[in-house]
């Protein structure tokens, strides 16, 4: 009976340490999502400022290549 009782403890033990590393292993993955996903806001974010830069840039450009036409000519 205290074999079996300490085959019984010891089994329940590993079933603890299994579930302390499977709530580890979640808690780990929700970080991992978390920081995915900021991640992802700031390229969103980042590339809408490259594209209205771009399209600024653009603009300046064509206003800039009109008045150098009107002034030359």
């Amino acid at each position: 009976m205290e074999r079996i009782r300490g085959t019984f403890e010891t089994g329940i033990t590993k079933l603890d340490v299994l579930v302390e590393r499977s709530d580890h292993t979640q808690r780990r993955q929700s970080a991992a999502e978390a920081a995915t996903a900021a991640l992802a806001a700031r390229v969103t974010s980042l590339e809408r400022r490259v594209w209205t830069a771009s399209g600024v840039a653009g603009a300046l450009g064509a206003a800039g290549g009109f008045f150098a036409a009107y002034l030359n000519g």
